[in-house]
């Protein structure tokens, strides 16, 4: 075939040991296959040249930018654990303690009856931003302490009045994703799958190109930062592994690129 220019990205998809797709995005920046084989060199006698050269060991990589997070990049580059269903969350709201007092505002927010029982904390902000906290109590505040109502009505007393407060509190979600990090976490294989399209610059004909690593541990770094008007980016590193024969892999190889002239 006509020598190619590599100039685009496609889709890549992750499939885990048991054949279920585990992750598919087409939002990517690079893919990036670098198959690697290295000598050692062995000198002896008077020579500078070497007289033998030892095979090393292959260390074939494949690199992929993601602008993108996902609890399943965590998993197959991190070793991580989704957990889903009902999480409680952290919420931190500043306002004023008017004569009403003042109404948490997370309740609307997120459409929830009331926060978790015990949860919330009150702090009185001074100019300085010094931080006074308020004891909590069932009926008739002092200056040191307040009360909340289950609707999350928040009162102190009369001294109190137009001071900057700062609440924290949790609510519970029912419905959540949670990824989980321990210390014993380690990546598991995986099959990977990239494919993209191309133009032969002499025949003008659009190749359909395909890179498969059929055995390939994830590493790398999940970022899960945030930064003003600055995405994400995840940078993968997947290390591959020797191919095993099966259905899907008869020759047992590790990795193969494919490029497909369509009419």
């Amino acid at each position: 075939m006509n020598p190619i220019v590599m100039d685009g990205v496609g889709t890549i998809w992750f499939r885990d040991e048991e054949g279920n797709l585990k992750y598919v995005d087409e939002k990517i920046n690079s893919v990036i296959f670098a198959p690697q084989f290295q000598w050692t060199k062995v000198f002896g006698g008077q020579s500078g040249y070497p007289f033998h050269l030892t095979a090393q060991d292959l260390q074939d990589i494949v690199t992929i930018e993601v602008p993108r997070y996902s609890p399943a990049l965590a998993e197959i580059t991190q070793g991580s654990k989704t957990k889903v269903g009902p999480k409680k969350m952290d919420e931190m709201e500043e306002g004023i303690l008017s004569n009403d007092g003042y109404q948490i505002k997370g309740l609307e927010k997120y459409n929830i009856t009331g926060i978790v029982a015990e949860s919330d904390e009150v702090n009185v902000k001074d100019a300085n931003g010094n931080l006074k906290k308020l004891e909590r109590v069932a009926a008739t505040p002092t200056v040191e302490q307040y009360t909340i109502t289950s609707t999350g009505l928040i009162k102190s007393a009369d001294e109190n009045k137009d001071k900057v407060i700062l609440v924290t509190y949790k609510w519970s979600a029912e419905s959540s994703e949670a990824t989980a990090f321990d210390g014993l976490r380690k990546p598991k294989p995986f099959k990977f799958v990239h494919r993209f399209e191309l133009l032969d610059d002499k025949t003008r004909q659009t190749v359909q190109c395909q890179l498969t690593i059929y055995n390939a541990i994830g590493g790398g770094t999940t970022n899960i930062g945030a930064q003003r008007k600055t995405p994400s980016v995840n940078q993968l590193q997947l290390e591959v592994l020797e191919g095993y024969v099966s259905p899907d892999n008869p020759d047992g190889i590790a990795a193969e690129i494919v490029f497909a002239y369509v009419s």
